[in-house]
C-alpha cells in the first residue's frame, strides 16, 4: 500500500518483472527497458493480479473502510498469515527532528501505527514484523511519552506479544552501513519467538559490486541502459542481484555551486 503513484509504478513494474522472470519472459523486461515497448504493454504481459496488488491509497482512519474492501478482494477468504509494514520513518528519525523546530511532535506519521493495529484488529494475522529507524526508540510526544513503548501497549491491548532487536543491513549481506528497528509480533498463546535471521557478511568492497559498470563524472550518466564491462561480480551472483536484464539509471550526481 503506498499513497505515492510515481513509488506505486515503480512496485508495479518490479512486480511485474518478478514474474516475468519466474516464467521465464525476462526479455519482455528489457524490452521495456529499452523502450521497445511502454509500461501499460509490459503491464499488459502479466496476470492483473500482480500489478493490483499494489495498492495507490493514502491509509487514513476515514480510508480504512475503503482499504480493508480492497484487501479483502485480493485475499479473497484466505486468511493473512504475515503482515509486514511500518509508518514513514521522517517524523522519528533523529534528522528530522533535528530539522524541525517542534521536533516533529505534531507530525501526523507520528500516529499511523495506531491504523497498523487496526489492520491487525481486522485481519488477526499470526504473526507481523514492524520496521522503523533507530530514532523510534528515543521519539517522544509532547507529553514526554516514548512512541515505541505506546506502540508495543497498544499491540499488547489487541492481543500481541512483541519483542524487537536493532539490526545491522551489513551483517545480512547488503553493503550498507545501515541500522533499523525490527519489531516482531505474534498472537498471543501461539508460542511466537523472535527469529534469528542467518548472518552473512560477505568480504567485499564497494569497487567490487559497481566493477562492470562504466566510469563516470560528476553529472555524467544515463537514465537509460548502459553498456555493462566484461567483468564479474560474486557478491552479485551470491546475493542474487545480477540478471540479465538491461542495468539503468547510471548516473553520477553533479557537483553543486
Amino acid at each position: 500500500m503506498e499513497a505515492d503513484l510515481a513509488a506505486c509504478n515503480t512496485l508495479r513494474t518490479r512486480m511485474a518483472y518478478h514474474w516475468l522472470r519466474t516464467t521465464g519472459r525476462e526479455d519482455l523486461y528489457a524490452d521495456y527497458l529499452t523502450g521497445e515497448i511502454g509500461r501499460e504493454q509490459l503491464y499488459a504481459e502479466v496476470p492483473r493480479s500482480v500489478a493490483q496488488s499494489v495498492v495507490n491509497d493514502e491509509i487514513r482512519p476515514d480510508t480504512l473502510g475503503r482499504l480493508y474492501g480492497k484487501i479483502d478482494s485480493l485475499l479473497n477468504g484466505r486468511e493473512l498469515d504475515v503482515l509486514v509494514g511500518g509508518p514513514p520513518c521522517q517524523a522519528y528519525s533523529v534528522v528530522g527532528r533535528s530539522r524541525d523546530p517542534d521536533r516533529m511532535v505534531e507530525d501526523k506519521r507520528n500516529y499511523l501505527y495506531k491504523c497498523y493495529a487496526e489492520f491487525l484488529g481486522k485481519y488477526r494475522p499470526r504473526r507481523f514484523v514492524f520496521e522503523n529507524v533507530t530514532g523510534l526508540l528515543s521519539a517522544k510526544d509532547s507529553d514526554g511519552r516514548g512512541y515505541f513503548e505506546a506502540m508495543r501497549q497498544l499491540f499488547r491491548q489487541i492481543g500481541y506479544e512483541t519483542e524487537y532487536s536493532t539490526l545491522w543491513a551489513r551483517n545480512y549481506g547488503v553493503l550498507q552501513n545501515r541500522k533499523r528497528v525490527v519489531l516482531v509480533g505474534w498472537r498471543e498463546g501461539t508460542g511466537g519467538t523472535y527469529p534469528e535471521p542467518e548472518q552473512w557478511i560477505p568480504d567485499v568492497k564497494v569497487s567490487e559490486v559497481f566493477r562492470d559498470l562504466p566510469t563516470l563524472g560528476a553529472g555524467e550518466g544515463t537514465v537509460r541502459p548502459c553498456n555493462r564491462l566484461p567483468c564479474e561480480s560474486k557478491w552479485q551472483e551470491d546475493a542474487g542481484v545480477r540478471s540479465t536484464a538491461p542495468v539503468t539509471w547510471h548516473v553520477a550526481r553533479p557537483q553543486t555551486d
